[in-house]
């Protein structure tokens, strides 16, 4: 064998390994150029892709340096646990239909097209990107068909809105870095981003900060029509026209949070990053630091030579 054959297969063994997943699922999916990811990534690592084509597929980090995922909210959210327990680098693309974490998180990329998260919230040890929210409108979230929203956009959702235009009756017990919140209510949510569902209400928002923004909407009682018009201004007054200070009125509390504890008797179903997951007993929520780096890349800055190496 000779002597550059010899280091040609030294140098291929000596590369570090990166798994590209796409989430043929997402909302944007049509728009995810393989090759372009393939030309980007391959100078800096040998390179696998896995593509999603069904909720069932399934994959892992062992084994790989750095994680490019490539889909939704839901998707950065299973890359951001999977990255976690494996130390796997990680660099997301956002391809879904509202794409909240890319939309709030990557505003302010560096010149080479990425922004490095340095902390996240967590939900009982595992981590979310932007939102774990359970009553009014969150099913939204996780209801819509992924085959509608990359028909119809944005529009699936809206054509949901009314049908999920409801009083809910949650019995929570809240803590809130020791203070508590003893009711039933229509909203409980816990945020860490500036936006939700579209809608930049959240003005305190701040990133890389500790903490977590806590908004309770109280219930009214049952659901019917006349309950249905009490909602509505609390939840116009935190959606529409936005929330720039803490707030503590009848039917509302808003505020900052390092750590949240959520005492819930009875099973809820939340929505994490747009999935779902069913709660029962105490939920703890704080912001945590992991070992491993995360980054929201910009897939437009996105070139095929070694430039897209993410920040150290």
């Amino acid at each position: 064998m000779n002597s550059f054959r010899f280091c040609l297969i030294l140098n291929v063994y000596a590369m570090k390994k990166c798994l590209i997943v796409i989430n043929r699922m997402s909302g944007k999916a049509a728009k995810i150029d393989k090759e372009k990811l393939l030309a980007g990534f391959c100078a800096e690592y040998e390179v696998t892709v896995k593509e999603l084509t069904k909720s069932s597929d399934e994959w892992s980090a062992a084994g790989y340096s750095l994680v490019v995922a490539c889909g939704g909210d839901g998707t950065f959210n299973r890359a951001l646990n999977l990255c976690a327990e494996e130390g796997a680098d990680l660099v997301y693309y956002g391809f879904g239909t509202f794409n909240e974490c890319a939309k709030a998180k990557g505003a302010c990329r560096h010149q080479n097209g990425f922004i490095r998260l340095y902390e996240y919230a967590a939900a009982n040890g595992r981590y979310f990107g932007y939102v774990a929210a359970t009553g009014s409108f969150t099913p939204l979230g996780y209801v819509v068909d992924p085959s509608v929203k990359q028909k119809m956009g944005v529009l699936a959702y809206l054509l949901r809105v009314v049908r999920e235009y409801k009083v809910w009756n949650v019995k929570a017990r809240v803590t809130a870095d020791g203070d508590v919140y003893d009711g039933v209510y229509t909203l409980i949510m816990a945020i860490d981003s500036p936006r939700c569902f579209g809608f930049r209400f959240n003005r305190l928002y701040s990133p890389d900060d500790g903490k977590v923004h806590l908004l309770l909407v109280k219930s009214p009682g049952k659901d019917n029509l006349v309950n249905r018009a009490k909602i509505f201004f609390p939840l116009f007054r935190a959606f529409f026209i936005g929330l720039r200070k803490e707030l503590t009125c009848k039917n509302l509390i808003f505020r900052a949070v390092k750590e949240l504890v959520i005492s819930l008797p009875e099973s809820a179903v939340f929505d994490v990053d747009g999935d779902a997951a069913e709660f029962k007993g105490k939920l703890l929520i704080r912001v945590t630091k992991p070992k491993n780096k995360v980054y929201i890349g910009d897939f437009d800055a996105l070139t095929p030579h070694s430039d897209n190496k993410h920040p150290k």
